[in-house]
């Protein structure tokens, strides 16, 4: 299962910035720096709920009931 949480850059940003304190690197697993920065801001970041679907299939379910979703992959998946 994975968790699927809803946040904004700022505190995706400070996720990045803690991650990187903690030695880890580009493709490193973030979930330890993401539940921190959830706990220091509660308000912010939301848990959504879990689901079996991988990144690609879940945006585009959610694109199709009318979310606007930016998936970064798929940006670097079209630059190459």
């Amino acid at each position: 299962m994975k968790n699927l949480y809803m946040f904004t850059l700022d505190e995706y940003l400070e996720i990045i910035e803690l991650a990187k304190l903690h030695g880890k690197t580009e493709g490193d697993d973030m979930t330890e720096e993401l539940e921190e920065i959830a706990k220091k801001y509660p308000d912010k970041v939301k848990f959504l709920g879990e689901t079996e679907k991988d990144l690609d299939l879940l945006c585009g379910d959610m694109r199709e009931n009318g979310y606007k979703i930016l998936n970064m992959k798929e940006i670097e998946r079209r630059n190459k």
